[in-house]
């Protein structure tokens, strides 16, 4: 089992990359005649120390809150051999925010960047190693470039600012299982060419401002997770023969479904296989001349629906 080293910035630091001083713990995972043992040796550390630092490349670093005046000088410095990167919680009170964070994928493999008040990730073209990428709780209102990271398996980018979503951004992402991009103010998801991620297995645009969402440019065939509660939708257009493989679903909330279209779509889910309707918050008080189908509203219509 690889040794975990984590890093814990305590305290406002003031220095030219990091601060005055900071606690290095180092967690060593071991096991003997069966068990796991624990060993735990912790230091302080300050600006010059840190230069002179040789962090092993198979650990994981965690710098949680502070201030760090240079990202790239830090990065570049002590941390550069570093793959496995979590940075988190700079935008706390006490810490200062962390507006640009440059990613250079050819170094890391895994990155958690949340709740750092980041606004903009630049990310240089043609990145092969990044796999984990979690931007959860920033700033961010787009993130296109994420096209580069061609390695990666999973994007956590929830509780950001992002209005609009190009599926033409993630078109060269052959091997990403995982797509969260709930809790932003989407208002459109589109795309101009059929967009192929034939290993996606979880979608989540739950808790957005989608009005309308046509799927028909969609090849997710292995998609088995697809949350899309708390939006504003009425169908999905261009449905028939997606997400066959989906199970677990979530389509309450502030939806308010075409009735006709969603006791359709109910048919089609039941069909060959054993699915699961997630139900997420309290139960909605749905709108006048509407239906409520356990935590699903829906309106009659007159319109013909095809899937």
């Amino acid at each position: 089992m690889g040794k975990l080293l984590w890093i814990a910035l305590l305290g406002l630091l003031n220095g030219a990359v990091i601060g005055d001083h900071l606690s290095i713990c180092q967690h060593r995972i071991n096991v003997k005649e069966g068990f796991y043992v624990y060993d735990t040796d912790c230091s302080n550390y300050d600006d010059q120390a840190l230069a002179k630092a040789n962090f092993n490349e198979d650990r994981e670093l965690w710098i949680r809150n502070g201030t760090i005046e240079n990202i790239q000088l830090l990065l570049n410095g002590s941390l550069y051999n570093i793959t496995h990167l979590k940075i988190t919680n700079f935008a706390e009170e006490g810490s200062t925010p962390i507006a640009v964070f440059p990613i250079d994928s050819m170094r890391f493999s895994i990155l958690d960047l949340s709740n750092n008040g980041i606004e903009r990730l630049e990310i240089k073209e043609d990145d092969y190693r990044l796999t984990h990428l979690d931007v959860r709780k920033n700033n961010l209102t787009e993130i296109g470039n994420v096209r580069h990271l061609i390695k990666l398996e999973s994007l956590k980018a929830d509780n950001n600012a992002i209005e609009n979503v190009s599926l033409d951004d993630f078109k060269s992402l052959w091997d990403l299982l995982v797509l969260s991009l709930a809790s932003n103010r989407i208002t459109s998801i589109t795309a101009t060419e059929e967009v192929a991620l034939l290993k996606l297995r979880s979608i989540d645009i739950s808790n957005n401002q989608l009005t309308t969402l046509d799927v028909s440019l969609w090849k997710f065939p292995q998609v088995s997770t697809f949350y899309m509660h708390d939006n504003s939708l009425t169908r999905i257009d261009g449905l028939r023969g997606k997400f066959s493989r989906t199970w677990d679903i979530s389509l309450g909330g502030r939806n308010n479904w075409d009735c006709a279209w969603y006791d359709r779509l109910l048919e089609f889910l039941k069909q060959d296989r054993q699915f699961a309707m997630q139900m997420f918050g309290d139960k909605p008080v749905c709108p006048d001349q509407t239906r409520m189908d356990g935590f699903i509203c829906c309106k009659n219509s007159t319109n013909v629906i095809s899937n």
